[in-house]
């Protein structure tokens, strides 16, 4: 309520705004956005999936595999998570202070090879159930997440020219969630069935991480510039 009411849209919007209501209506995003900057929509795309599948992986489907897999006690897993989840919230702050210094597509890239580098030896320790070593994969794994989270929405902002802004981050950010973050956890447990294998869920957390570094590989940089530069 109080970002409806209190803040205003950014100064490139308004400036957009107004030249519009002096020329005719010829603003259509998903028509521009898909003639002019599929590149960047599909670049965009894949970032946001390892949002998506790791958000859903690490915070959501993790409590479950660790009743149903590991066969922790639920209210170890749970008390895991809750510590995970304020964790989370510490470290995104600090994630998001760093892509501001740093880049968002240097801290990007480093989500990517966290999660590659770091899946998979995470689950064979979650697999061994115990509490401090469970809890410190999660609290690693929250970290590697994080700096993902805390540099996507800016990384996003910065994609898209402001004409296609709302447009194109709405579009990337919500059809990797809708296609790869709900179905995480379907596929996960289907993979664990279909294989017999309890790490099949970290190997296909590791496939989403390299079409996401791949992604940033071909993606820009922005950081620092005005809005209207982009």
């Amino acid at each position: 309520h109080y970002i409806r009411t209190k803040l205003e849209d950014s100064p490139t919007y308004q400036e957009m705004q107004k030249s519009l209501s002096k020329a005719d209506d010829s603003n259509h995003p998903i028509r521009d956005l898909f003639r002019h900057h599929t590149k960047e929509l599909i670049v965009s795309f894949g970032a946001a999936m390892l949002n998506a599948v790791g958000f859903y992986v690490v915070l959501t489907y993790l409590p479950v595999y660790l009743e149903t897999v590991v066969m922790m006690p639920a209210s170890e897993s749970s008390l895991i998570t809750t510590i995970s989840l304020i964790a989370y919230i510490a470290f995104i702050f600090g994630s998001g202070h760093l892509s501001d210094k740093y880049g968002r597509k240097k801290m990007l890239i480093i989500a990517c090879v966290s999660f590659i580098v770091l899946t998979v030896p995470a689950f064979m320790l979650l697999n061994t159930g115990l509490f401090v070593a469970v809890l410190g994969v999660e609290l690693v794994l929250c970290l590697a997440l994080t700096i993902n989270d805390g540099t996507l929405s800016s990384y996003l902002t910065e994609t898209f020219p402001t004409a296609v802004r709302y447009t194109g981050f709405a579009l990337s950010f919500n059809m990797a969630n809708a296609l790869f973050g709900g179905s995480a956890s379907f596929i996960s447990t289907a993979l664990i069935a279909a294989t017999g294998s309890n790490l099949a869920p970290a190997w296909y957390m590791v496939g989403v991480s390299c079409v996401a570094l791949v992604a940033m590989i071909l993606s820009h940089e922005h950081t620092g510039k005005d809005l209207s530069e982009v």
